[in-house]
Order: structure tokens, then sequence, then C-alpha cells
């Protein structure tokens, strides 16, 4: 194509007509400015993540602290001090360790427990006639009751609506 016919194209799009192509020559650039300066103790204290959590985490403490003073009822709400230091206690004698152990193995069996339960008896309602039946037929109520709650409180907002 010629220069003619794309200008006259151009023309027919309505197109602002090109641009001649220029190449700028930077000048001197002299002092520009303070490029790196050093951050203040308050800039650098507020961009770290660990600062701020625990002047969030002191925060708090302090809240709770003095709220506690303020209601003087330690079986209600004990203060912050007392608490810290009766979880230093029960680490430091290993109760607490112990009794979380101890906890985390009794969930630890009966999660173990409940597994090999429902193995077996998916097992057994797999091997026989009258398991496979029943497991068919022990789903189709399902449906119903899952649905009448929701239908129940569609119901509830109409009637809201329609009072209002």
């Amino acid at each position: 194509m010629s220069a003619v016919t794309e200008m006259s194209a151009a023309a027919r799009r309505n197109d602002p007509p090109p641009r001649p192509d220029y190449e700028r020559v930077p000048e001197t650039l002299g002092t520009i400015g303070e490029i790196q300066r050093q951050l203040t103790l308050a800039e650098r204290l507020g961009q770290n993540a660990f600062f701020r959590r625990m002047v969030l985490l002191l925060g708090l403490a302090a809240l709770w602290q003095g709220y506690a003073t303020v209601l003087d009822n330690e079986l209600m709400l004990p203060t912050f001090t007392t608490t810290v230091a009766a979880l230093w206690d029960a680490l430091a004698h290993g109760t607490l360790v112990e009794r979380t152990l101890y906890s985390l193995q009794v969930l630890i069996t009966g999660y173990v427990l409940g597994v090999i339960l429902a193995g077996l008896l998916v097992s057994l309602s797999a091997a026989t006639r009258c398991g496979n039946a029943r497991r068919v037929q022990s789903f189709q109520p399902a449906v119903a009751i899952f649905r009448c709650p929701v239908e129940q409180a569609e119901e509830g907002f109409l009637q809201f609506l329609r009072d209002r």
C-alpha cells in the first residue's frame, strides 16, 4: 500500500494524522535531590510487623489488666498477671503438658476406634443383602428432613414481610 492510500484510509476512519518520530536528548540532570535517606525510628518501627503485633498484644494485655482490676472479681475475670503466673506455674511443673498429652491421647484413641467401627459397619452393610437394602432406604427421608427447616424459615420470612 502506498502512503497516499494509507492516509486516505486514515482520513476515512477519522483517525488523526500520524505524528512524526522524534528523539529527545536528556538535559543535564544536575542534583536531583535526596534519593536515599535514613528512616526515622518511628518509621522503621512502623514497618516492622513483629513490633506492631507486640504493641497490639501489649495493648490488649493492658486493657485486660485494667478491666480486671476495676472489676475486682478474680473468679469472674482474673487479672492478666495472675493468668500468666498460673500458666508459668503449670508449664514449669509439667502438669499442663502432661494433661494436654493425656487429652490428645484420649482424642486420638476415640478417633481411631470410631474409624475402625465405621469401617466394620460399612463392610457388614455392603456384604449382606439386608444391609444393602437398609442403606438405600435410610437415605430416602433425608431430603425431606433437610428441606423442612428451610421451608419453615422461608414461610416465616414471607409472613414477616406480609405483616409489615
